[in-house]
């Protein structure tokens, strides 16, 4: 998902679409930089956000927040198993692109209360509204049934997350925490805010983060991408050994 791409075209459609409305809103996250290393298991992330210029009638009704946080994009081969002959087989594939790494949404309300389902398909909130792409052309079935199965494989591996977990401090100011496991990929991650009044979008805010591997990790990570044949090479001359000494270890005579 183009998070960057959506949330101009998201600011533009609110400057001209509600010229009137005088909120902005400003988001800052609690860790600028995330580090990972030999011991890492996982860590939470936590987006500050202040709505200035806070209309009352609103502050009476009540504010709605959207927070998601969007890793760096990949590009996986998705396959699906079918029975054949007595035995499970790859039977069909589909690629999908540039698909969201992590994708983790905190919102303030049930997302149906946050606003309707047109505005969450426009700024991609929600699990149905990922808007992923395929190489191939997988009919409307085919990508519907390879996309469920790509985000619950997403989820299984905590990677993806949704829940109602935003929190108001005060009248104008929201925190959201997300956790990122222990195997969560390197790259930029994008933190996209929205603000709601009545299910309307109103403002929007944007930050980010970078999660990056050092010390030993980073110069194997390195290594496997600078030297992939010799990693290789090496990998299975490990497995090897390792699997001869075992031998050793644990043969009875």
């Amino acid at each position: 998902m183009r998070a960057h791409a959506i949330l101009v075209l998201v600011v533009a459609a609110v400057a001209g679409a509600a010229p009137a409305r005088a909120e902005r809103l400003t988001i800052a996250v609690s860790t600028p930089q995330v580090q990972i290393t030999s011991n890492f298991a996982g860590v939470t992330v936590t987006t500050f956000g202040v709505i200035e210029g806070a209309d009352e009638l609103s502050l009476i009704a009540g504010y709605q927040v959207a927070v998601v946080v969007i890793g760096p994009p990949q590009s996986l081969v998705a396959r699906r198993k079918d029975r054949v002959l007595g035995i499970w087989a790859n039977s069909a594939m589909q690629t999908i692109i540039a698909a969201p790494s992590f994708y983790a949404l905190d919102t303030s309300a049930p997302l149906d209360m946050v606003a309707p389902p047109a505005t969450l398909a426009r700024l991609g909130l929600g699990f149905d509204n990922l808007g992923l792409s395929f190489s191939g052309t997988p009919t409307a079935a085919e990508q519907r049934e390879f996309e469920m199965a790509f985000v619950r494989l997403q989820q299984q591996a905590g990677l993806y997350t949704a829940g109602t977990g935003v929190q108001f401090i005060g009248d104008t100011i929201f925190r959201s925490n997300t956790f990122l496991p222990a195997n969560i990929p390197d790259g930029k991650y994008t933190v996209l805010a929205y603000l709601f009044s009545n299910q309307a979008l109103i403002a929007a805010g944007q930050s980010s983060f970078a999660v990056s591997k050092i010390g030993f990790e980073q110069t194997v990570a390195s290594f496997a991408v600078n030297q992939s044949l010799i990693y290789g090479l090496l990998t299975v001359a490990l497995s090897i050994f390792i699997g001869w000494l075992g031998g050793v270890i644990f043969r009875r005579d």
